[in-house]
């Protein structure tokens, strides 16, 4: 499901809590026989419950998506790195593969370097150097401005949302707040998320980057693969 449908659901969601809540409210006013009634909620009230809701919602509903994809690799830095450098020194063509599917982690920097090392023809390792270093710099630095970017968006969520929740407190509503502490706790994950990508950038490119490096000086990794025999020309 896109982005925007699911923020129209989610959104239509919240209008028509609202719209409940503001109903059975009125309901339980009138239900009492003999009681002085209370003043009718004004239409600036009902506007007000509204706002909050479709606030939250959207809120909650754009950091939601952003946190989703901070799920996309299950490993974490030990693990990643175990694997690859394993990969790197038994077959760096699988460790290529692996790390093109691993989106929005070092790994996108690593991939980055084994193509542009590979294509430097050569097994100079100070020639090799000076190609992998620039190109795995330029890839884990566009890898950590992209997420970057998802904090600013972030940003702007957590705070409408922050704001329903403040529209809800002042109507005694409590769902809004509940919405709105959860897109806090995401907003908080995709901080620390990125707080750890860049230091994973870092260290890949003292641990790992060496061992690219060492797969192309072996001979081991050029670009493009070479033919094997038996394969059509």
């Amino acid at each position: 499901m896109r982005r925007p449908h699911l923020a129209g659901i989610v959104l239509g969601l919240a209008v028509l809590a609202g719209t409940v809540e503001i109903a059975l409210a009125q309901e339980a006013d009138e239900s009492g026989e003999g009681a002085p009634k209370p003043e009718k909620p004004a239409e600036s009230n009902t506007l007000k419950v509204l706002a909050s809701y479709a606030l939250v919602g959207v809120g909650f509903v754009v950091i939601g998506a952003s946190v989703a994809k901070t799920f996309s690799s299950s490993l974490s830095y030990p693990q990643a790195k175990l694997m690859l450098v394993n990969l790197l020194r038994t077959n760096p063509y699988q460790a290529e593969m692996v790390s093109k599917k691993m989106q929005g982690t070092f790994c996108e920097a690593i991939a980055a370097a084994l193509k542009i090392g590979g294509m430097a023809g050569t097994q100079d390792p100070v020639m090799i150097a000076q190609a992998t270093l620039p190109s795995y710099d330029a890839s884990g630095q566009a890898v950590v401005s992209k997420w970057g970017t998802v904090l600013m968006k972030a940003k702007l969520a957590v705070t409408a949302a922050v704001v329903g929740a403040a529209l809800a407190i002042s109507d005694k509503r409590v769902l809004p707040v509940i919405i709105a502490v959860l897109a806090v706790a995401g907003f908080v994950r995709l901080f620390l998320f990125k707080n750890e990508l860049e230091s994973n950038v870092l260290r890949a490119r003292a641990e790992v980057l060496p061992e690219v490096n060492n797969a192309i000086a072996s001979g081991r990794f050029v670009t493009p693969q070479p033919m094997r025999p038996g394969m059509p020309g």
